[in-house]
């Protein structure tokens, strides 16, 4: 028995040697994630700020009950550099001194617009110093996996009433505008543009409409027509890329 323990223990100094054997355990040490993306699926070629649709896209948390110097960045990796997003935090006075509280925030950037369909890197950073601690700003940067898709063309758009297509209404009845895609939106849904032509007789139709993420099909309800003195005709164009497509003429008499 005692030689088999002398055995064993010389057969892994051995192994040891010739690193086989890990003699201390590795531990792994995480980068806190203190500013993130929550949206990660981004449509190539439009911002938010385009399709006017003011959504977060990000968190960020202060880590100590005061930060009275707080910095945020992000950087979409395309040339641009490093941007300062819309973040909805408020400073407090701490005695005389301006600071923010401990707590999640959120975070916008609605004028970006991704130029690239592909996997990529978005890098955001937060600098903060907690009030009291030592001078000297602490940096916590992530780097965030990002998608961006391509735009899915629109295959047809038509007035509609209960499903099915219409070419006559009387002003001040509701129709419905059905879009719909020539595939599934992807994953960051589609932003389809839309115009009225005469313009002014759709006031309450969106200048864009989103399909949903693996949608092909949007529909915008209640649409209401005013009346006019004389019959008269209106028609949608919806466009994302490719040939922009045209309603059917719809005929709204007094």
């Amino acid at each position: 028995m005692q030689r088999y323990r002398l055995g064993l223990s010389l057969t892994l100094a051995a192994l040891s040697a010739l690193g086989l054997v890990e003699s201390h355990p590795k531990t792994t040490r995480a980068e806190p994630r203190y500013m993130f993306l929550t949206v990660t699926d981004f449509e190539v070629g439009i911002s938010y700020r385009q399709a006017q649709w003011h959504a977060p896209i990000g968190q960020l948390i202060v880590p100590c009950s005061y930060a009275d110097h707080f910095a945020a960045t992000i950087d979409w990796n395309d040339g641009t550099g490093e941007r300062k997003p819309d973040i909805n935090v408020e400073k407090k006075m701490i005695q005389t001194t301006p600071a923010v509280q401990s707590g999640t925030y959120l975070f916008w950037d609605d004028e970006h617009t991704s130029t690239t369909v592909g996997t990529q890197i978005v890098t955001t950073k937060l600098s903060l110093h907690c009030l009291g601690n030592p001078p000297g700003d602490q940096q916590y940067i992530y780097r965030n996996v990002i998608e961006v898709h391509s735009r899915v063309p629109v295959n047809q758009v038509q007035f509609t009433r209960n499903g099915k297509s219409i070419d006559t209404v009387k002003g001040h009845d509701v129709v419905d505008l059905t879009i719909t895609l020539d595939a599934p939106a992807p994953a960051s849904g589609t932003w389809v543009r839309l115009e009225v032509t005469p313009p002014g007789n759709l006031n309450s139709l969106p200048p864009y409409v989103r399909v949903s993420p693996q949608q092909t099909e949007e529909t915008i309800s209640n649409l209401e027509l005013r009346r006019p003195s004389a019959d008269f005709t209106v028609q949608v164009t919806a466009s994302t890329v490719g040939r922009p497509q045209e309603s059917q003429k719809l005929t709204v008499t007094p």
